[in-house]
């Protein structure tokens, strides 16, 4: 921490550098053309509402340790978009687990794969890059050795930011200092015939990863770089909360301001009117004792005040509400990140928000996994292990696998079934529109059932009406369904489905004796229902 103090020490204040640019032109230009410059440079908007001009990783990390609503912010895409077993599929037979399949759930059972993916996909979102350092032998300024799946050591997510300047590089990528992150660009490549042009060749680790004070340079291959939101070059994204940075200033200065003035409005004040012709004989202790009183009653150690010749009044206020405020803050945060506001505000799957919301944002979050956690964080690490042998190559390829993302429901239990009747009901003169098997894929994302799974799911023929007092057992009951009159005995007082439940020969017995019952229940006939639960012989 010494060693960081110093080097914080001899950055010159923001200040002192704007005044030093004053003679230059260009600077004059560009400090014109900042964002919150108005009127030819005659209003500074964040000059007057306060709003911070240069913000930095400590400052985005300060913001998500204590700033409510900027936690969330940052985490709620990294945690839907890793929600539920990310899954790696060579063969899509489910029940074929391939050499590259097992081995990468047994890694991500060691080593917490996922788990660290969604840890560094939220440290990107809190400075303009994260990485994931893959633990192996080896020294760390070396390329990553050759090695197996047993030789995997660890994988461990870091905080970047900042870094040595690159042409492509945007100025407010660079003023992300990268003293306040764990670790930061030493090097890049500038071979402009190399596949990793402007890439960086070497990281450097901060802080806790020092040794004696020497902060040790870390090799690419080692590194996975993550960074969302990148325009101009591959090693700068967005941090999440940079877009709404000043509306979160807004949201603190309403809520906290609002809050202030509802404590000192709601706190009433008391007003002690002491009477001009009261005589005191010792008047500066009594007046002080009174004072006394009067702070014992405002912080509630007594509620009582004993005067003579005063007359305590308090002094009512009104409490404002800024709850309008708030929502229309909280309205244009949600808009400026894509996030419905029921779901920004509430549950992470937003089960108060509305199915159209719901749809929306399972889009948005499908649309990451494949666009951007997919091919940027998932596959970069899995070619990474494969190419240097941390995880066998699938058979058809380094790169013919599949990321399989799980399944994000958007609609409930009760929206689902209520979809799923409509498409069952919906019929034109030719029949239905609709298969079982379209229903099913559409409404609960199942599979066609199988033939024997449809001839088990086919509804049991309906029970026999029996007339009012009829004994379903009587020995002198009709042959039913085409029974032979000369059955014997037995064959006539039990129906077979019934009898088959005391010999447990036919499996739908039980079935058949439960409607025996019921139409014992109906005809009211206690002979029977007696015989049926066993309380006579």
């Amino acid at each position: 921490m010494a060693l960081l103090d110093t080097l914080r020490s001899l950055v010159a204040p923001r200040e002192m550098v704007h005044r030093a640019a004053a003679a230059n032109p260009l600077d004059i230009i560009r400090r014109l053309r900042e964002a919150g410059v108005t009127f030819n440079g005659a209003r500074d908007l964040y000059a007057v509402l306060g709003y911070d001009r240069d913000l930095s990783t400590a400052g985005f990390c300060d913001r998500y340790a204590r700033g409510g609503l900027s936690k969330r912010i940052v985490d709620v895409f990294p945690n839907a978009t890793w929600r539920g077993e990310v899954e790696l599929i060579e063969d899509e037979d489910p029940e074929v687990s391939t050499a590259f399949e097992q081995t990468w759930d047994d890694l991500d059972i060691k080593h917490q794969i996922q788990a660290k993916l969604r840890r560094v996909d939220t440290l990107a979102g809190l400075s303009t890059y994260a990485v994931l350092l893959i633990g192996a032998a080896g020294k760390l300024d070396e390329e990553l050795p050759k090695g197996s799946p047993d030789k995997l050591l660890f994988l461990q997510p870091y905080l970047g930011g900042g870094g040595g300047v690159l042409e492509t590089t945007s100025r407010r990528a660079v003023s992300t200092i990268g003293l306040d992150a764990a670790i930061s660009v030493l090097e890049y490549d500038t071979d402009i015939a190399s596949e990793r042009y402007a890439m960086p060749l070497y990281y450097q680790l901060h802080g806790a990863d020092t040794t004696h004070g020497v902060q040790p340079r870390v090799h690419w291959s080692r590194i996975i770089h993550i960074a969302e939101g990148c325009l101009q070059n591959e090693v700068f994204g967005i941090p999440s909360l940079e877009a709404v940075w000043n509306l979160l200033d807004d949201l603190d200065k309403v809520t906290g301001g609002g809050s202030e003035a509802y404590w000192l409005r709601a706190n009433q004040g008391m007003h002690l009117d002491i009477d001009k012709d009261l005589a005191l004989e010792d008047a500066k202790n009594q007046v002080e004792a009174l004072k006394a009183q009067s702070e014992s009653y405002k912080h509630q150690m007594t509620r009582w005040l004993r005067t003579r010749g005063v007359t305590a009044t308090p002094l009512g206020s009104d409490v404002s509400d800024f709850t309008p405020s708030a929502e229309g803050i909280l309205t244009q945060i949600a808009g400026t990140k894509g996030i419905p506001k029921r779901i920004l505000t509430g549950s992470e799957m937003g089960e108060l928000a509305s199915s159209q919301d719901r749809e929306n944002w399972r889009d948005q979050i499908v649309g990451r996994q494949k666009g951007y956690a997919g091919p940027y964080i998932m596959r970069r690490l899995v070619e990474r292990l494969i190419a240097y042998g941390y995880l066998p190559e699938p058979k058809k390829g380094p790169r013919e696998y599949t990321v399989r993302w799980p399944n994000i429901q958007a609609l409930t239990e009760t929206e689902r079934m209520a979809g799923a009747v409509s498409w069952a009901s919906t019929k034109t003169q030719e029949g239905g529109v609709f298969t079982n098997a379209e229903i099913r894929d559409k409404w609960y994302e199942m599979t066609p059932l199988t033939p024997e799974q449809q001839e088990l799911s086919k509804p049991a023929p309906p029970p026999q009406q029996l007339a009012p007092g009829e004994d379903p057992l009587d020995e002198d009951a009709e042959p039913v369904d085409g029974e032979d009159e000369d059955e014997d005995e037995d064959e006539r007082k039990f129906p077979r489905a019934a009898r088959a439940t005391w010999d447990m020969d036919i499996p739908r017995g039980a079935e058949e004796m439960v409607r025996v019952l019921e139409a014992a229940i109906i005809a009211k006939n206690p002979d029977v229902i007696s015989r049926i639960l066993g309380m006579e012989e």
